[in-house]
């Protein structure tokens, strides 16, 4: 161990780690990859792991600053809890032998995205896209813990290159002036200034306390502005820049480069200085961005799964459609389609075998149309089925008995009893009792008063021959036309019928 340094090697100012040096008995110092105004950042070698951290320490003169020495901490603490891959991942965190705070978190191979900008100056649509939306889940995560980083810029994003070949992933790195929100925190004195002002909102600017995740939103405006245009939307020197900040609106992108103009109403609402007029969440922002991100990236697929809400599942994705994804900071028509989706489960269930509605197809998401329900869905269809038929058997048997009660009661309504027999009757009950009554005559026809016969008895074959219209005539034939004459017209039944031939 080198406590000056290494040979050939410039030793560090003192109260930082030196190259050579162990720190807790177990990170050994291999060198110094960059110093920022809070902290340095070192290469180390767990010794008994052998595996390469990095470590970040607190410049000694921030140190002395309790607030500071508890912001710091904090941001170990914030970040290991996220469990994104888009974060750069805590370790460890300790304090040296002289009380300086360092966190050990994972060390990453690549560059940040402002040493990227500056030796591309320009980037495609599609990869600034691409990185934002890395960004984007990355911050996702940690709005969803209360966590508001407050200094994102292209130095804290880094490009990391996980595996030879493969896609360069961002994460996001230096959460050393987060804060929780609804903290209460301070910086030396009050009203102080936190962050770097290309990248500050307004709210920032002015040092407002109630600062949340839509800074982090204007933040990422300004990164996706400076990476497809190739310029800040300000310049100037500082105060210039933060009087710009406050007092008007950035240029319309499609003065320096062509772009879709979706990107473009995306970055007009991310850089709103009124923090109410910007995208309400991150979330939203993924969502007016997915479009626009190159098929198959890294980017467009966290897109897919925030905009479904199935991150980390292996549910079939949807495919969003370009271009088409509206601008503003209502729910998104991909949560209305899930929604109709498990709409259309249910009402299938309930309606047992009845195929849903042609509209209520049209409006359903893809993802549940065409898919088996569940054995619980089953389940559910077999007894509401099964509920139906019992409905519809008890409901018949009502009706059964309904019209069997009304029926027995006309049945069994006696019939009006016959009028009182005369002498005049007696004579001709008796014949009848011998042949079948004549017809019945109408009410309303012509009276017929039937002659004697002159021997007492009739002749049934002459009554017979005489009833027919052109027979010739015999006894009893005028008493037969006129009965014939009064069958012409049909007559209602009359109540003077015997009761012997009912």
């Amino acid at each position: 161990m080198h406590p000056e340094g290494a040979p050939g090697q410039e030793a560090l100012p003192r109260g930082l780690p030196q190259i050579g040096e162990t720190l807790g008995g177990k990170y050994q110092i291999v060198r110094l990859l960059g110093e920022g105004g809070m902290a340095s950042v070192y290469e180390a070698a767990h010794q008994r792991l052998q595996q390469r951290v990095a470590i970040k320490v607190l410049t000694p003169e921030l140190s002395r600053d309790p607030e500071l020495v508890s912001r710091f901490e904090r941001e170990a603490r914030a970040v290991a809890r996220l469990r994104t891959r888009h974060v750069a991942r805590v370790m460890d965190v300790d304090t040296t032998s002289e009380g300086v705070p360092y966190i050990v978190m994972e060390f990453l191979e690549g560059r940040d995205l402002d040493a990227e900008l500056q030796a591309r100056t320009r980037l495609p649509l599609g990869e600034a896209v691409d990185y934002v939306l890395q960004a984007c889940a990355g911050m996702l995560e940690a709005h969803g813990m209360g966590i508001v980083h407050r200094d994102l810029k292209p130095a804290n994003l880094f490009l990391a290159n996980e595996r030879e070949g493969s896609e360069r992933i961002v994460k996001v790195l230096d959460f050393g002036i987060s804060k929780m929100v609804g903290e209460a925190t301070r910086l030396t004195g009050a009203g102080a200034v936190m962050g770097t002002v290309m990248y500050m909102s307004p709210e920032q600017v002015r040092a407002q306390p109630n600062v949340d995740t839509r800074a982090d939103i204007w933040a990422l405006g300004v990164i996706l502005y400076e990476l497809v245009a190739g310029r800040a939307p300000w310049e100037g020197h500082s105060h210039q820049i933060a009087a710009a900040i406050v007092s008007r609106d950035p240029p319309d992108v499609r003065s320096f480069v062509a772009v879709p103009d979706g990107v473009a109403a995306a970055l007009t609402t991310m850089l709103q200085r009124d923090p109410a007029r910007r995208f309400a969440s991150v979330r939203e922002l993924l969502v007016a961005l997915a479009p626009f991100a190159p098929p198959g990236s890294i980017g467009a697929g966290v897109a897919k799964q925030v905009a479904l809400g199935q991150s980390g599942s292996r549910a079939r994705l949807l495919d969003l459609p370009q271009h088409t994804i509206p601008m503003s900071s209502r729910p998104s028509q991909l949560d209305a389609a899930v929604a109709a989706a498990r709409a259309v489960h249910e009402q299938g269930a309930q309606k047992a075998l009845a195929p849903p509605p042609a509209a209520a197809i049209a409006d359903a998401s893809p993802r549940s149309l065409g898919a088996p329900l569940s054995e619980g869905g089953r389940s559910r269809a077999r007894l509401m089925l099964v509920f139906a038929v019992a409905i519809g058997l008890v409901f018949s048997a009502g009706v059964v008995l309904i019209a069997v009660s009304l029926y027995k009661p006309l049945r069994a309504q006696p019939l009006p009893p016959p009028p009182p027999m005369t002498a005049e009757d007696a004579a001709p009950s008796a014949q009848a009792s011998a042949e079948p009554p004549p017809p019945a005559a109408s009410s309303e026809g012509p009276t017929i008063t039937a002659a004697p016969p002159s021997t007492g008895t009739v002749d049934r074959s002459s009554s017979s021959r005489d009833s027919r219209p052109n027979g010739p005539a015999g006894p009893g034939s005028a008493a037969k036309r006129g009965a014939d004459a009064g069958a012409a017209r049909p007559a209602p039944a009359t109540s003077t019928a015997n009761p012997v031939h009912l």
